[in-house]
């Protein structure tokens, strides 16, 4: 189970590649439609980035179900099962 970032840390990290991986600079003499391609093609890789990291995330998360049921108890008394599966669900849509 790999340590899951802080949200500062998260989007630091996806932010941080996205500017390595894609073309940093428009200029002036662009037409609005290779702009606006230039900026499309950042945001769909955000999201592509966004999406793997949130499902390695949500696989590697272990199910309560497959938990000892010590560790499910102790999830239960200090966190609330039905509040842990909500947050992940909700991460999961």
């Amino acid at each position: 189970l790999t340590p899951v970032p802080s949200a500062k840390d998260f989007i630091d990290v996806i932010l941080s590649k996205t500017q390595r991986k894609t073309p940093t600079v428009v200029h002036k003499g662009y037409k609005i439609s290779r702009i606006r391609s230039f900026y499309i093609r950042k945001v769909k890789f955000t999201q592509s980035n966004y999406h793997e990291r949130l499902t390695v995330i949500l696989t590697e998360f272990p199910r309560l179900e497959e938990v000892h049921p010590f560790y499910a108890d102790l999830i239960n008394v200090l966190y609330s099962r039905d509040h842990y599966k909500l947050a992940l669900g909700q991460l999961n849509t």
